[in-house]
């Protein structure tokens, strides 16, 4: 057993790494394009100051705690909000509601049509730009609606199902 002992820069190698350039860039690209939030870009401490601006100066140890930055805070919808630590159904409504209207994420609409896509292009962009990574890092809006526009939506495609011989 040769040398076990890992260092904290070990530690961090192996959880979410970023390319701080690549970053930098697609953050200067969403901003001067006005059509994303610069609060997917928000840090930790940024996102609890925001929810106790809200009012909600109870959930900003359980946000803190989560480390929910502004990309994670994409994923901050009604259904996760209990799992951060909010109980109170009233302030899940108000918090879910107000995060939707900071990253400008369209109201769940469960009528649409299953021939549409199945958010806008604005929403599943937010869900490409909530992972980590060297593609996401260097993903931005333009490039993003650029590169989808003619593209005709297809669901995701699983192997479930998928019967195999051997």
């Amino acid at each position: 057993m040769a040398n076990m002992v890992m260092t904290m820069a070990d530690l961090r190698k192996l959880g979410r790494t970023e390319d701080d350039r690549a970053l930098e860039r697609t953050k200067t690209r969403d901003i001067e394009s006005n059509e994303v939030s610069a609060a997917i870009y928000w840090s930790c401490d940024e996102v609890a100051n925001f929810i106790e601006m809200l009012g909600f100066p109870q959930y900003r140890e359980c946000f803190l705690r989560n480390k929910v930055d502004g990309r994670r805070l994409i994923w901050c919808d009604a259904s996760h909000l209990n799992a951060l630590g909010v109980q109170d159904f009233k302030h899940i409504i108000s918090i879910a509601k107000s995060i939707r209207e900071l990253l400008q994420i369209e109201k769940p609409y469960w009528n649409r049509s299953i021939t549409l896509p199945y958010a806008e292009a604005l929403s599943r962009y937010l869900e490409q730009r909530s992972v980590m990574g060297h593609r996401a890092d260097e993903l931005d809006y333009t490039t993003y609606t650029n590169d989808t526009r003619d593209a005709k939506f297809q669901p995701v495609l699983t192997n479930q199902g998928v019967l195999t011989y051997y």
